[in-house]
């Protein structure tokens, strides 16, 4: 006879009784109240379930009507499907989790696993997300966060109407050639942005109006519009806010912290115009500026021309505000020619100094490839 000492539940109440679980040579299951040895239960063991062992945990005998005994003597237990309900798998388990190279090779795959979903199938997983989306999820994307990008980090474009309309007027024929992605160009004041341009999900692409002033001529405009429709064209936006999101609930999952999800979609704002997309979105997006200026027989180094100009004076004002302690973004177009002289001198002395260290260099393409290796495309056959 195979005894053991556990508790009983009755399927009924959370409500357990001290008991003693017994099974007999014809394979029936009793269960006795320690407390006054009345019978509490009977049934074939043929009819009975066994929760498999992992570790030294407490194992769970479930009976038909919604009764179980839980038990802590593993070993018993082991002996009672060794008699009654033998099988390889009934400890299969925790015969694995016994052996360190098992458990080795199980983290080895799971790892492995992870690894090959995060890199390769939430990308596919959000790509073909992004482009099931209906425009009114897109539109209502685009809207909300551009509402709380007007409230936290933009401000009324400063730009004269004039020159607006002028660059509206140069980017028409990029525009019409994309009439399919109902790209529309708005300007703002970039303040602690900086001089940036980004796509959001509607295809509403925003240029910083410092963005403009640092441009030396249109052209080197149309190239940032290019690239920007190459967000748009690709779904850029909306591919990374999806492996953002994703990404975010599968750890909260992991971990517990459902916060994290929450926190994710408080930071897409910031995402967006901080350009976070991945070196391969980026790369997709300059391939697509690089095909446009090629096909409109345009010069490739206006975008080489600007992407220096920005990286160099974002550079700039990282280290003028690491020198002097306070965030710097400088509108170049109210300085002097002696002021400006005087802030390269500054700026070149400081690059210098900091050459080799990174922690001061706020660079405007931390989450871009390399500035120097996007541009050697741009260079190829130049």
């Amino acid at each position: 006879m195979t005894v053991l000492q556990g508790y009983w539940f009755d399927g009924k109440t959370s409500a357990r009784v001290a008991a003693e679980l017994r099974v007999d040579n014809a394979a029936l299951c009793t269960v006795i109240n320690m407390a006054d040895g009345s019978l509490l239960h009977q049934q074939p063991v043929a009819e009975i379930k066994i929760s498999s062992r992992l570790g030294n945990t407490s194992r769970f005998i479930y009976f038909s009507a919604g009764e179980k005994f839980e038990t802590q003597d593993n070993a018993q237990v082991d002996v009672l499907l060794k008699l009654h309900k033998p099988s390889r798998f009934n400890t299969l388990a925790h015969q694995l989790e016994s052996h360190s190279y098992f458990v080795m090779l199980t983290l080895i795959i799971v790892v492995s696993l992870s690894w090959a979903g995060v890199k390769y199938g939430l990308p596919a997983a959000s790509k073909a997300i992004a482009y099931q989306l209906p425009a009114s999820i897109m539109n209502t994307a685009a809207t909300q966060t551009l509402a709380l990008l007007d409230k936290t980090h933009l401000a009324p474009t400063q730009l004269d109407k004039a020159t607006q309309a002028r660059i509206l007027k140069h980017f028409q024929p990029a525009l019409q050639e994309n009439a399919a992605l109902h790209a529309r160009v708005y300007f703002r004041a970039g303040g602690d942005i900086g001089p940036n341009a980004f796509a959001l999900p509607d295809g509403s692409i925003v240029f910083t109006d410092e963005m403009v002033k640092l441009a030396h001529n249109d052209d080197e405009l149309v190239a940032v519009l290019a690239h920007e429709l190459g967000h748009v064209k690709y779904r850029h936006g909306l591919r990374a806010a999806i492996q953002g999101s994703s990404l975010s609930f599968f750890v909260s999952m992991l971990t517990g912290d459902l916060s994290a999800v929450s926190s994710a979609l408080a930071a897409l704002p910031v995402f967006l115009t901080t350009m976070s997309y991945s070196r391969d979105f980026e790369r997709e997006a300059d391939q697509n500026a690089l095909e446009y200026l090629d096909a409109h027989h345009i010069d490739r180094h206006v975008f080489i021309d600007l992407m220096e100009r920005v990286t160099y004076e974002t550079h700039c004002d990282a280290l003028l505000a690491e020198d002097r302690g306070v965030r710097v973004s400088t509108d170049l177009s109210v300085l002097t020619k002696e002021q400006l002289a005087a802030r390269k001198l500054q700026c070149d002395v400081l690059i210098a100094k900091h050459s080799h260290d990174k922690s001061v260099v706020m660079d405007y393409f931390a989450s871009h490839p390399a500035t120097e290796e996007r541009l050697q495309k741009f260079r190829q056959n130049h």
